[in-house]
């Protein structure tokens, strides 16, 4: 037992570190500019939040993440504390989904499948750093992704040990309504896996779980109320409004459509590296140990992963950021089959391939991240300084677009236009341009 938590906290304080001290050096870029001089202006109270989440239901992005988002700008500590601790619980929850149990800090193997899904993640998942610590994208989406897995969660270990009680139910309603209000493109294949629970469950002799058909009701009512929300008439220059899901698969065309399904396993590429320990295990004569409810398990999570992608087909607007819950769940499943193989020598395979991924990718982060806290802070005291009415000048972000950082928001006019509004200066200028791709999706 004592092994086994001195493991378990060998993996956890450097991933909470790099997590941390990335977090704390997060500069204020595109829509953080809007929150933070929300709460310049109004700050957050009761009344300032529930007439954000009205502005926003009606006129902006009705998710339920914006709120988290709020909150996370509120000055002081608060983003540094919480966030490591949520993405951390993210990938405890998919742990918890791959074994269908909840990893136990007294079992080394649980620790393996822990650690091994946090590497695949670092590892493939497409813009990574914006998702893990600009607060806009986490918010909606890997705070999104984690309230749903939690919804997830009662159904699995139900499959399992027929944990759930009548009196779940109006929990499991009203967390079904929060789950369904997080995003537009992981509802229906959430839905579509509660569906498949109650199905397993009535075909071994449970005809009817109302906590699980409960849960089930809430998602759907949670998606109507997002899905039919009237901001989604307006964001995006209102293309929601102007154009339905077939003519949103229609412009795309057949190249178009076809990428965005195939991106999906392109993007999982990575994963490959994890072969190495499952061919080591294979040529000493070990077979996979996977029960079968396990298996069952990954491949309802690589369904919902594919699902989640075609659903994307009907999106008026397409990015990157998008394809994190399909690659959360299908490092999830890759994890609890690549950790399934017997043998010393295989799992310390897998530890190696682990530790690589992620003290390169962690590097990556941290010097990224490092670097651009040092000239987000020289701009920032600039336009602090700023007298009004005048032109300023400041420097552009060495950091490009890349998995690791969004890049410069000032190579976009109307970007540096609103912040030069806020700040009542006349314009902001940058002292030298670079080429880059201008990020220009919002979330």
């Amino acid at each position: 037992m004592k092994r086994a938590a001195l493991i378990w906290l060998a993996i956890i304080v450097p991933i909470w570190l790099v997590l941390a001290l990335c977090t704390y050096w997060e500069p204020i870029i595109r829509d953080g500019w809007g929150f933070l001089f929300f709460h310049r202006k109004y700050g957050l109270s009761w009344t300032t939040a529930e007439a954000f989440m009205k502005n926003n239901y009606n006129a902006n992005n009705p998710r339920l993440g914006q709120l988290y988002t709020l909150v996370m700008y509120t000055p002081g500590p608060w983003h540094v504390i919480v966030t490591p601790i949520v993405e951390l619980g993210l990938f405890y929850v998919l742990a918890t989904l791959a074994l269908g149990r909840w990893p136990s800090l007294r079992r080394t193997d649980d620790a393996l499948v822990f650690v091994t899904i946090v590497a695949m993640v670092f590892a493939t998942a497409r813009s990574l750093g914006p998702l893990l610590f600009y607060r806009p994208f986490m918010g909606n989406y890997t705070v999104g992704l984690l309230l749903n897995l939690l919804w997830l969660v009662p159904y699995r270990l139900h499959a399992e040990t027929r944990c759930m009680r009548w009196w779940w139910t109006p929990v499991m309603l009203g967390f079904g309504v929060v789950s369904g209000l997080c995003n537009e493109h992981t509802g229906p294949a959430l839905l579509a896996a509660g569906l498949f629970a109650l199905v397993v469950y009535w075909r071994r002799g449970e005809r009817i779980v109302p906590c699980a058909w409960a849960g089930v009701i809430g998602m759907a009512i949670g998606m109507v109320i997002l899905l039919g929300a009237p901001g989604q008439h307006v964001r995006y220059a209102g293309a929601a409004a102007r154009e339905s899901i077939i003519d949103a698969v229609i412009q795309r065309g057949v190249g178009g459509a076809a990428w965005v399904v195939l991106a999906l396993p392109l993007f999982l590429t990575p994963l490959l590296l994890w072969l190495v320990p499952v061919f080591v295990a294979r040529r000493r004569g070990s077979r996979s140990e996977q029960p079968r409810s396990q298996i069952v398990a990954a491949l309802v999570a690589l369904a919902m992963a594919t699902l989640m992608v075609f659903t994307l087909l009907g999106s008026p607007r397409w990015g990157d950021r998008m394809y994190f819950a399909s690659i959360c769940l299908a490092c999830a499943a890759a994890a609890s089959w690549v950790c399934a193989h017997p043998g010393t020598l295989a799992r310390r395979s897998t530890l190696t391939v682990n530790i690589a991924a992620l003290v390169v990718v962690s590097a990556i982060l941290l010097f990224m991240h490092h670097r651009l806290h040092d000239e987000f802070t020289a701009r920032f005291a600039i336009l602090e300084h700023a007298a009004p009415g005048t032109v300023v000048r400041v420097p552009t972000y060495s950091q490009e677009r890349s998995r690791y950082v969004l890049g410069d928001d000032f190579l976009v006019p109307t970007t540096r236009g609103s912040v030069a509004k806020a700040y009542q200066l006349q314009d902001i200028e940058l002292d030298q341009r670079v080429p880059t791709t201008a990020p220009s999706d919002e979330p």
